[in-house]
Protein backbone atom coordinates (compact mmCIF):
# COMPACT_ATOMS: atom_id res chain seq x y z
CA UNK A 1 0.00 0.00 0.00
CA UNK A 2 2.49 2.47 1.00
CA UNK A 3 4.75 1.74 -2.47
CA UNK A 4 1.60 2.11 -4.44
CA UNK A 5 1.08 5.94 -2.40
CA UNK A 6 4.60 6.32 -3.20
CA UNK A 7 4.00 5.83 -7.07
CA UNK A 8 1.08 7.71 -7.10
CA UNK A 9 2.87 10.79 -5.40
CA UNK A 10 5.74 10.15 -7.97
CA UNK A 11 3.19 10.79 -10.45
CA UNK A 12 1.66 13.41 -9.03
CA UNK A 13 5.25 15.58 -8.97
CA UNK A 14 6.29 14.27 -12.77
CA UNK A 15 3.16 15.55 -13.76
CA UNK A 16 3.17 18.90 -12.29
CA UNK A 17 7.25 19.38 -13.26
CA UNK A 18 6.22 18.37 -16.85
CA UNK A 19 3.56 20.99 -16.74
CA UNK A 20 6.07 23.37 -15.67
CA UNK A 21 8.56 22.51 -18.43
CA UNK A 22 6.67 22.52 -21.35
CA UNK A 23 3.52 24.46 -20.12
CA UNK A 24 1.10 21.67 -20.67
CA UNK A 25 -2.58 22.37 -19.24
CA UNK A 26 -2.81 19.92 -16.28
CA UNK A 27 -5.55 20.42 -12.92
CA UNK A 28 -4.52 20.06 -9.32
CA UNK A 29 -6.55 20.04 -6.86
CA UNK A 30 -5.69 21.58 -3.07
CA UNK A 31 -5.14 18.43 -2.11
CA UNK A 32 -2.67 16.83 -4.82
CA UNK A 33 -0.62 20.27 -4.31
CA UNK A 34 -0.33 19.50 -0.70
CA UNK A 35 0.91 16.16 -1.88
CA UNK A 36 3.36 17.54 -4.64
CA UNK A 37 5.08 20.28 -2.34
CA UNK A 38 5.68 18.61 0.42
CA UNK A 39 7.05 15.79 -1.72
CA UNK A 40 9.60 18.69 -3.22
CA UNK A 41 9.97 19.54 0.19
CA UNK A 42 10.98 16.60 1.41
CA UNK A 43 13.52 15.47 -1.24
CA UNK A 44 14.73 19.24 -0.78
CA UNK A 45 14.16 19.81 -4.88
CA UNK A 46 13.37 23.82 -3.48
CA UNK A 47 13.27 24.76 -6.97
CA UNK A 48 10.33 23.35 -7.90
CA UNK A 49 8.90 23.27 -4.19
CA UNK A 50 8.86 27.15 -5.03
CA UNK A 51 7.01 27.18 -8.39
CA UNK A 52 4.61 24.85 -6.64
CA UNK A 53 3.69 27.14 -3.88
CA UNK A 54 3.61 29.82 -5.78
CA UNK A 55 1.21 27.87 -8.25
CA UNK A 56 -1.07 26.56 -5.31
CA UNK A 57 -1.32 30.18 -3.98
CA UNK A 58 -2.75 31.49 -7.09
CA UNK A 59 -4.90 29.12 -7.31
CA UNK A 60 -6.28 29.04 -4.07
CA UNK A 61 -5.54 32.91 -2.82
CA UNK A 62 -7.93 32.51 0.15
CA UNK A 63 -6.20 29.51 1.71
CA UNK A 64 -3.42 30.52 3.93
CA UNK A 65 -2.40 27.00 4.08
CA UNK A 66 -0.28 27.13 1.16
CA UNK A 67 1.63 30.19 2.15
CA UNK A 68 1.72 28.57 5.67
CA UNK A 69 3.73 25.89 3.59
CA UNK A 70 6.03 28.63 2.04
CA UNK A 71 7.17 29.78 5.47
CA UNK A 72 8.01 26.14 6.08
CA UNK A 73 10.50 26.04 2.78
CA UNK A 74 11.90 29.16 4.14
CA UNK A 75 12.80 27.87 7.32
CA UNK A 76 14.52 24.41 5.20
CA UNK A 77 16.66 26.90 3.64
CA UNK A 78 17.38 28.75 6.63
CA UNK A 79 15.90 31.98 4.88
CA UNK A 80 14.83 32.91 8.50
CA UNK A 81 14.11 36.69 7.33
CA UNK A 82 11.88 35.75 4.90
CA UNK A 83 9.98 33.14 7.07
CA UNK A 84 9.15 35.75 9.43
CA UNK A 85 8.28 38.69 6.87
CA UNK A 86 5.63 35.89 5.64
CA UNK A 87 3.93 34.75 8.47
CA UNK A 88 3.86 38.95 9.43
CA UNK A 89 2.11 38.95 6.53
CA UNK A 90 -0.18 35.88 7.06
CA UNK A 91 -0.93 36.96 10.40
CA UNK A 92 -2.32 40.28 8.79
CA UNK A 93 -3.86 39.02 5.93
CA UNK A 94 -5.71 35.85 7.38
CA UNK A 95 -7.65 34.67 10.23
CA UNK A 96 -4.93 32.62 12.68
CA UNK A 97 -4.96 28.69 12.29
CA UNK A 98 -2.96 25.82 14.19
CA UNK A 99 -0.76 25.95 11.65
CA UNK A 100 0.19 29.75 11.91
CA UNK A 101 1.20 29.52 15.53
CA UNK A 102 2.59 26.30 15.54
CA UNK A 103 5.12 27.77 12.54
CA UNK A 104 6.00 30.83 14.66
CA UNK A 105 6.53 28.55 17.34
CA UNK A 106 9.04 26.64 15.60
CA UNK A 107 10.64 30.09 13.74
CA UNK A 108 11.27 31.79 17.17
CA UNK A 109 12.97 28.57 18.50
CA UNK A 110 15.45 28.86 16.00
CA UNK A 111 15.88 32.77 15.56
CA UNK A 112 16.18 32.67 19.29
CA UNK A 113 13.12 34.83 19.81
CA UNK A 114 11.53 35.71 23.13
CA UNK A 115 8.44 35.51 22.06
CA UNK A 116 6.02 33.81 24.60
CA UNK A 117 6.30 29.72 23.26
CA UNK A 118 3.19 28.64 25.78
CA UNK A 119 0.71 31.39 24.24
CA UNK A 120 1.40 30.23 21.11
CA UNK A 121 0.52 27.28 21.87
CA UNK A 122 -2.32 27.62 23.77
CA UNK A 123 -3.54 29.50 21.01
CA UNK A 124 -3.13 26.68 18.47
CA UNK A 125 -4.15 24.62 21.11
CA UNK A 126 -7.93 26.53 21.83
CA UNK A 127 -8.21 26.20 17.78
CA UNK A 128 -7.87 22.49 17.15
CA UNK A 129 -7.16 20.23 20.78
CA UNK A 130 -6.95 17.39 19.24
CA UNK A 131 -4.20 17.84 16.64
CA UNK A 132 -1.31 15.39 18.20
CA UNK A 133 1.59 18.11 16.60
CA UNK A 134 0.60 20.80 19.33
CA UNK A 135 1.06 18.03 21.88
CA UNK A 136 4.33 17.37 20.86
CA UNK A 137 5.21 20.57 20.69
CA UNK A 138 3.87 21.47 24.45
CA UNK A 139 5.46 18.36 25.85
CA UNK A 140 8.90 19.69 24.40
CA UNK A 141 8.18 22.97 26.47
CA UNK A 142 7.60 21.52 29.77
CA UNK A 143 10.61 19.06 29.03
CA UNK A 144 13.00 22.41 29.25
CA UNK A 145 10.82 23.39 31.94
CA UNK A 146 11.66 19.68 34.18
CA UNK A 147 8.27 19.60 34.28
CA UNK A 148 8.23 15.76 33.66
CA UNK A 149 5.17 14.81 33.84
CA UNK A 150 3.38 16.95 31.83
CA UNK A 151 5.78 16.42 29.17
CA UNK A 152 4.67 12.50 29.63
CA UNK A 153 1.25 13.62 28.92
CA UNK A 154 1.20 15.42 26.31
CA UNK A 155 3.77 12.77 24.26
CA UNK A 156 1.63 10.11 24.99
CA UNK A 157 -0.97 11.72 22.99
CA UNK A 158 0.85 13.09 20.64
CA UNK A 159 2.06 9.06 19.99
CA UNK A 160 -1.52 7.61 20.57
CA UNK A 161 -2.65 9.72 17.49
CA UNK A 162 -0.02 9.51 15.41
CA UNK A 163 3.29 7.08 15.68
CA UNK A 164 5.39 8.78 13.33
CA UNK A 165 6.11 11.40 15.97
CA UNK A 166 8.43 8.12 17.02
CA UNK A 167 11.03 9.52 14.91
CA UNK A 168 11.32 13.22 16.06
CA UNK A 169 11.61 11.76 20.07
CA UNK A 170 15.10 12.48 19.06
CA UNK A 171 14.89 15.85 19.70
CA UNK A 172 13.94 15.11 23.02
CA UNK A 173 17.20 13.55 23.42
CA UNK A 174 19.11 16.85 21.95
CA UNK A 175 17.28 18.57 24.77
CA UNK A 176 18.63 16.39 27.59
CA UNK A 177 21.91 16.36 26.35
CA UNK A 178 22.51 19.87 25.57
CA UNK A 179 20.91 20.67 29.40
CA UNK A 180 22.39 17.65 31.07
CA UNK A 181 19.26 16.46 32.27
CA UNK A 182 20.77 12.86 32.25
CA UNK A 183 17.97 11.90 35.46
CA UNK A 184 15.22 13.51 33.67
CA UNK A 185 15.76 11.86 30.42
CA UNK A 186 15.49 7.83 31.61
CA UNK A 187 12.44 8.88 34.07
CA UNK A 188 11.04 10.01 30.61
CA UNK A 189 12.23 7.49 28.26
CA UNK A 190 11.39 5.04 30.83
CA UNK A 191 7.55 6.07 30.84
CA UNK A 192 7.23 6.30 27.69
CA UNK A 193 8.93 3.02 26.85
CA UNK A 194 6.35 1.33 29.15
CA UNK A 195 3.73 2.77 27.29
CA UNK A 196 4.81 2.27 24.33
CA UNK A 197 6.61 -0.75 24.23
CA UNK A 198 6.86 -1.28 20.31
CA UNK A 199 8.33 2.25 19.89
CA UNK A 200 11.84 2.38 19.00
CA UNK A 201 12.88 6.42 19.67
CA UNK A 202 11.96 5.86 23.08
CA UNK A 203 14.26 2.86 23.46
CA UNK A 204 16.77 4.35 21.98
CA UNK A 205 16.32 7.85 23.60
CA UNK A 206 16.68 5.75 27.10
CA UNK A 207 19.79 3.81 25.63
CA UNK A 208 21.56 7.14 25.30
CA UNK A 209 20.61 8.46 28.53
CA UNK A 210 22.03 5.58 29.62
CA UNK A 211 24.88 6.06 28.28
CA UNK A 212 25.39 9.74 29.23
CA UNK A 213 25.51 8.49 32.93
CA UNK A 214 27.98 5.67 32.25
CA UNK A 215 25.59 2.76 32.32
CA UNK A 216 26.82 1.30 29.56
CA UNK A 217 24.98 -2.29 30.41
CA UNK A 218 21.57 -1.02 30.97
CA UNK A 219 22.17 1.40 27.52
CA UNK A 220 22.77 -1.94 25.79
CA UNK A 221 19.58 -3.66 27.17
CA UNK A 222 17.47 -0.46 26.13
CA UNK A 223 19.50 -0.96 22.68
CA UNK A 224 18.98 -4.81 22.95
CA UNK A 225 14.73 -4.11 22.55
CA UNK A 226 15.03 -1.88 19.58
CA UNK A 227 16.86 -4.67 17.76
CA UNK A 228 14.19 -6.80 18.82
CA UNK A 229 11.94 -4.48 17.01
CA UNK A 230 13.94 -4.21 13.95
CA UNK A 231 16.70 -6.44 13.94
CA UNK A 232 18.69 -4.53 10.59
CA UNK A 233 18.84 -1.46 12.71
CA UNK A 234 22.74 -0.33 12.18
CA UNK A 235 22.52 2.69 14.68
CA UNK A 236 21.46 0.19 17.47
CA UNK A 237 23.94 -2.11 16.83
CA UNK A 238 27.00 1.16 16.37
CA UNK A 239 25.61 2.10 19.91
CA UNK A 240 25.52 -1.27 21.39
CA UNK A 241 29.25 -1.36 20.30
CA UNK A 242 29.93 1.87 21.73
CA UNK A 243 28.09 0.75 24.97
CA UNK A 244 30.72 -2.56 24.71
CA UNK A 245 33.70 -0.40 23.56
CA UNK A 246 33.56 1.24 26.87
CA UNK A 247 33.61 -1.73 28.59
CA UNK A 248 36.69 -2.92 27.09
CA UNK A 249 34.98 -6.00 25.61
CA UNK A 250 36.46 -5.54 22.63
CA UNK A 251 35.07 -8.80 20.86
CA UNK A 252 31.36 -8.13 21.25
CA UNK A 253 32.21 -4.31 20.35
CA UNK A 254 33.69 -5.70 17.16
CA UNK A 255 30.53 -7.87 16.50
CA UNK A 256 28.30 -4.85 16.19
CA UNK A 257 30.56 -2.65 14.25
CA UNK A 258 30.07 -5.30 11.72
CA UNK A 259 26.76 -5.89 11.76
CA UNK A 260 26.43 -2.20 11.29
CA UNK A 261 28.02 -1.81 8.17
CA UNK A 262 26.71 -5.01 7.09
CA UNK A 263 23.30 -3.04 7.12
CA UNK A 264 24.81 0.05 5.81
CA UNK A 265 27.44 0.04 3.71
CA UNK A 266 28.04 3.64 3.65
CA UNK A 267 28.87 3.88 7.45
CA UNK A 268 32.51 5.05 7.20
CA UNK A 269 32.16 5.41 11.38
CA UNK A 270 31.28 2.37 11.47
CA UNK A 271 34.31 0.73 9.38
CA UNK A 272 36.46 2.93 11.35
CA UNK A 273 35.53 1.60 14.76
CA UNK A 274 36.27 -1.74 13.43
CA UNK A 275 39.29 -0.76 12.89
CA UNK A 276 40.18 0.89 16.40
CA UNK A 277 39.08 -2.34 17.72
CA UNK A 278 41.63 -4.22 15.73
CA UNK A 279 44.03 -1.90 16.97
CA UNK A 280 43.52 -2.48 20.40
CA UNK A 281 43.45 -5.81 20.14
CA UNK A 282 47.00 -6.11 18.33
CA UNK A 283 45.94 -6.53 15.11
CA UNK A 284 47.80 -3.81 13.49
CA UNK A 285 47.23 -5.12 9.52
CA UNK A 286 43.67 -5.95 9.60
CA UNK A 287 43.28 -2.65 11.28
CA UNK A 288 45.23 -0.22 8.47
CA UNK A 289 42.83 -2.35 5.63
CA UNK A 290 39.94 -0.75 7.43
CA UNK A 291 41.02 2.31 7.77
CA UNK A 292 41.76 2.63 4.45
CA UNK A 293 38.41 1.67 3.68
CA UNK A 294 37.00 4.45 5.63
CA UNK A 295 38.74 6.62 3.89
CA UNK A 296 37.38 5.95 0.53
CA UNK A 297 34.20 6.19 1.70
CA UNK A 298 34.94 9.97 3.23
CA UNK A 299 38.58 10.91 2.64
CA UNK A 300 37.88 13.31 5.34
CA UNK A 301 37.68 10.78 8.37
CA UNK A 302 39.82 12.22 10.93
CA UNK A 303 39.68 8.95 12.85
CA UNK A 304 41.03 7.19 10.45
CA UNK A 305 43.60 9.52 9.59
CA UNK A 306 44.72 9.08 12.68
CA UNK A 307 44.43 5.64 13.10
CA UNK A 308 47.02 4.73 10.33
CA UNK A 309 49.19 7.71 11.21
CA UNK A 310 49.42 5.75 14.75
CA UNK A 311 50.25 3.01 13.24
CA UNK A 312 52.25 3.91 11.33
CA UNK A 313 54.40 5.29 14.51
CA UNK A 314 54.12 2.23 16.40
CA UNK A 315 55.86 0.43 13.45
CA UNK A 316 58.27 3.37 13.84
CA UNK A 317 57.45 4.64 10.25
CA UNK A 318 57.74 8.22 11.31
CA UNK A 319 58.51 9.60 8.18
CA UNK A 320 56.38 7.63 6.33
CA UNK A 321 53.34 8.58 8.64
CA UNK A 322 54.67 12.27 8.45
CA UNK A 323 54.50 12.11 4.21
CA UNK A 324 50.58 10.61 4.95
CA UNK A 325 49.30 13.84 6.98
CA UNK A 326 51.11 15.84 4.45
CA UNK A 327 48.87 13.89 1.84
CA UNK A 328 45.96 13.67 3.38
CA UNK A 329 45.66 17.69 3.89
CA UNK A 330 47.13 18.06 -0.33
CA UNK A 331 43.77 16.10 -1.70
CA UNK A 332 40.99 16.74 1.04
CA UNK A 333 40.47 19.98 3.52
CA UNK A 334 40.53 18.41 6.86
CA UNK A 335 39.39 19.42 10.35
CA UNK A 336 40.59 21.92 12.52
CA UNK A 337 40.92 18.74 15.30
CA UNK A 338 42.86 16.70 12.84
CA UNK A 339 45.02 19.72 12.06
CA UNK A 340 46.24 20.22 15.46
CA UNK A 341 46.07 16.55 16.76
CA UNK A 342 48.60 15.62 13.93
CA UNK A 343 50.86 17.95 15.08
CA UNK A 344 52.37 15.89 18.28
CA UNK A 345 54.14 13.62 15.00
CA UNK A 346 56.23 16.44 14.50
CA UNK A 347 59.31 17.74 17.08
CA UNK A 348 58.77 20.63 18.98
CA UNK A 349 61.12 23.28 17.09
CA UNK A 350 58.60 22.03 13.66
CA UNK A 351 55.81 21.97 15.04
CA UNK A 352 54.90 26.03 14.35
CA UNK A 353 56.09 25.93 11.27
CA UNK A 354 54.07 22.84 10.34
CA UNK A 355 50.86 23.76 11.34
CA UNK A 356 50.84 26.78 9.40
CA UNK A 357 51.75 24.88 6.03
CA UNK A 358 49.10 22.35 6.85
CA UNK A 359 46.72 25.37 7.04
CA UNK A 360 47.83 26.88 4.05
CA UNK A 361 47.39 23.67 2.36
CA UNK A 362 43.94 23.13 4.06
CA UNK A 363 42.59 26.73 3.12
CA UNK A 364 43.75 26.39 -0.82
CA UNK A 365 40.94 24.05 -0.60
CA UNK A 366 37.93 25.82 1.25
CA UNK A 367 35.30 27.67 -0.72
CA UNK A 368 33.50 29.51 2.45
CA UNK A 369 37.15 31.18 4.04
CA UNK A 370 34.97 33.68 6.27
CA UNK A 371 33.40 31.05 8.01
CA UNK A 372 36.69 28.93 7.74
CA UNK A 373 38.67 31.94 9.58
CA UNK A 374 35.91 32.25 12.02
CA UNK A 375 36.21 28.94 13.23
CA UNK A 376 39.96 28.70 13.45
CA UNK A 377 40.18 32.27 15.68
CA UNK A 378 37.43 30.40 17.64
CA UNK A 379 39.04 26.85 17.64
CA UNK A 380 42.75 29.01 19.13
CA UNK A 381 41.21 30.86 21.58
CA UNK A 382 39.13 28.45 23.36
CA UNK A 383 42.74 26.16 23.37
CA UNK A 384 44.53 29.25 24.45
CA UNK A 385 46.57 29.18 21.04
CA UNK A 386 46.55 32.83 20.68
CA UNK A 387 50.19 33.26 19.36
CA UNK A 388 49.72 30.85 16.87
CA UNK A 389 46.11 32.27 15.75
CA UNK A 390 48.21 35.62 15.51
CA UNK A 391 50.80 34.32 13.44
CA UNK A 392 48.58 33.14 11.26
CA UNK A 393 45.98 35.58 10.91
CA UNK A 394 48.99 38.93 10.51
CA UNK A 395 50.00 36.67 7.36
CA UNK A 396 46.24 36.32 5.90
CA UNK A 397 45.40 40.31 6.32
CA UNK A 398 45.43 40.56 2.59
CA UNK A 399 42.80 38.06 1.99
CA UNK A 400 40.01 40.18 1.40
CA UNK A 401 37.58 36.92 2.52
CA UNK A 402 38.33 38.78 6.10
CA UNK A 403 38.82 42.61 5.34
CA UNK A 404 36.42 43.64 7.98
CA UNK A 405 36.42 41.01 10.40
CA UNK A 406 40.30 40.18 10.60
CA UNK A 407 40.92 43.54 13.17
CA UNK A 408 38.28 42.12 15.88
CA UNK A 409 40.14 38.82 15.57
CA UNK A 410 43.41 39.93 15.95
CA UNK A 411 42.36 42.19 19.17
CA UNK A 412 40.50 39.35 20.30
CA UNK A 413 43.62 37.39 20.13
CA UNK A 414 45.84 40.35 21.39
CA UNK A 415 43.34 40.89 24.55
CA UNK A 416 42.94 37.51 25.65
CA UNK A 417 46.78 37.14 25.27
CA UNK A 418 47.49 39.75 27.54
CA UNK A 419 49.04 42.98 25.28
CA UNK A 420 46.38 45.15 25.53
CA UNK A 421 48.48 47.84 23.54
CA UNK A 422 48.01 45.72 20.65
CA UNK A 423 44.50 44.82 21.32
CA UNK A 424 44.08 48.21 21.71
CA UNK A 425 45.27 49.30 18.52
CA UNK A 426 43.22 46.85 15.96
CA UNK A 427 39.99 47.26 18.23
CA UNK A 428 39.99 50.82 17.09
CA UNK A 429 40.51 50.08 13.68
CA UNK A 430 37.99 47.36 13.52
CA UNK A 431 35.37 50.19 15.13
CA UNK A 432 36.39 52.13 12.59
CA UNK A 433 35.53 50.25 9.48
CA UNK A 434 32.67 47.78 10.99
CA UNK A 435 31.39 49.16 14.15
CA UNK A 436 27.95 47.15 13.77
CA UNK A 437 29.66 43.76 14.47
CA UNK A 438 31.67 44.39 17.49
CA UNK A 439 29.17 42.02 19.42
CA UNK A 440 28.67 39.33 17.47
CA UNK A 441 32.23 39.08 15.46
CA UNK A 442 34.13 40.58 18.84
CA UNK A 443 32.64 40.21 21.76
CA UNK A 444 30.91 36.58 20.59
CA UNK A 445 34.55 34.60 20.96
CA UNK A 446 35.05 34.98 24.53
CA UNK A 447 32.90 36.19 27.18
CA UNK A 448 35.67 37.77 28.89
CA UNK A 449 36.18 40.29 26.28
CA UNK A 450 33.49 42.05 28.26
CA UNK A 451 35.11 42.11 31.38
CA UNK A 452 38.40 44.61 29.43
CA UNK A 453 37.65 48.43 30.30
CA UNK A 454 39.34 49.37 27.70
CA UNK A 455 37.36 47.90 24.99
CA UNK A 456 34.15 49.31 26.95
CA UNK A 457 35.15 52.50 26.69
CA UNK A 458 36.10 52.27 23.07
CA UNK A 459 33.25 50.76 21.95
CA UNK A 460 31.48 53.52 23.72
CA UNK A 461 33.68 55.93 22.08
CA UNK A 462 33.16 54.85 18.79
CA UNK A 463 29.45 54.67 18.51
CA UNK A 464 28.36 56.37 15.64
Amino acid sequence: MEDFEEKEIKELVDKFKRMINSGESNYFDSDDMELIIEELMRIFDFKYASKAIDYAIGLYPSDPFFRILRVKQLILELELDAAEKELNEIEIMFPPTPEFYLEKVLLSRMIGSDINTFSLLKKAMDLDAEDPEIHFLLAYEYLKKREIQKAIKYTTFALSEDELFDEQLFTFSYLFEDNKQYEDAIEFFTAISNKFPLNKGSWFGLGLAYSWLNDYKSAIDAYGYVLSLDEETSTAHFNIANSYYELKDFNQALEHYKQAYEFDNEDYNSVTCIGDCYSIMGQLDEAMDYYHQALVLNPNHSDAILGIVSILKQNEKTEEARLFIEKAFSLNPQSFELLFAVIDYYEDEEQIQKLKELFELTIQQIENRVDFYKYFILYCCNNELYDLGIEILESHLDDENITFTAPYYLAALYFLNGNIEKGVEYLKNALLINYDEYSSTFLSIDPLLESFSEIKELIELYKP
